[in-house]
């Protein structure tokens, strides 16, 4: 019956299709290997968040670098659609992350803690 309980992956599995979106694994496949689609520089400052409907969700920590990826938005594709075909992708969306939205750390730092919310007080 179509009441019945069904396993959550089962259901999860039917919204990425209703999506369009990749397979889970493939998106992780493309965040490892960001730098070499993009470059190193770029990299450092963007990374691919999302593919939902064939569009590539790509957030930058500055302006200036979203300006360079909307520049290279055609070879990003061809690159994408060459080299990551399983994806699906055909077309590449950009947004700034809000201030301090996000910063790679540095690779040889090791994280600390996560800070108290604003808020806490002792």
């Amino acid at each position: 019956m179509a009441d019945d309980p069904r396993p959550v992956g089962d259901a999860l599995a039917a919204v990425r299709r209703d999506l369009a979106a990749p397979e889970p694994a493939a998106l992780e496949g493309l965040a490892e290997e960001w730098e070499t689609l993009v470059g190193e520089v770029l990299a450092a400052h963007s990374e691919p968040v999302a593919v939902v409907a064939g569009v590539l969700r790509v957030r930058v920590d500055a302006p200036a670098w979203a300006g360079q990826l909307r520049f290279l938005h055609q070879s990003v594709l061809d690159r994408l659609r060459g080299e990551r075909p399983e994806l699906g992708v055909t077309d590449m969306h950009v947004s700034v992350a809000r201030e301090g939205g996000f910063a790679k750390p540095a690779p040889d730092r090791e994280i600390g803690p996560e800070p108290p919310p604003f808020w806490y007080t002792e």
